[in-house]
């Protein structure tokens, strides 16, 4: 074996060619999330609204009867929780929810809100 010679042709072809597929099965398999996605609150484990947030006109907040206290606001295609009365503020500093699958929790309230809808195809198995 000789020394100094760290990469051979066939390597770096190797190496290029299985990048070369990484990324054009990436941009074949890749679909944007679609759908109208529906926010769905929950307390507790029990269902207490559905907001289908395509047909939000205008933001509001939402107040949820719960201990610690929490507050929801709602805008056209995302919804956030906006204010809770617990301590870490997990919840508030998660953010704003806008595609199908995502979730956010306040534990302390035991409150959460998930999106459903058609968010395309995670993976396909053969």
């Amino acid at each position: 074996m000789k020394a100094g010679r760290l990469w051979r042709a066939a390597d770096l072809i190797l190496i290029f060619s299985v990048a070369a597929a990484a990324v054009l099965a990436a941009l074949l398999l890749w679909r944007p999330a679609s759908g109208d996605p529906v926010a769905v609150v929950a307390v507790a484990g029990n269902e207490l609204d559905r907001i289908r947030l395509s047909a939000v006109a205008s933001g509001y907040d939402l107040p949820l009867d719960t201990e610690p206290g929490v507050v929801l606001r709602v805008e056209p295609g995302r919804i956030r929780f906006a204010k809770a009365d617990c301590p870490d503020q997990v919840c508030v500093n998660s953010g704003w929810l806008s595609s199908p699958g995502q979730t956010a929790v306040c534990l302390p309230a035991r409150v959460s809100v998930r999106l459903e809808g058609d968010g395309g195809v995670d993976a396909v198995v053969r």
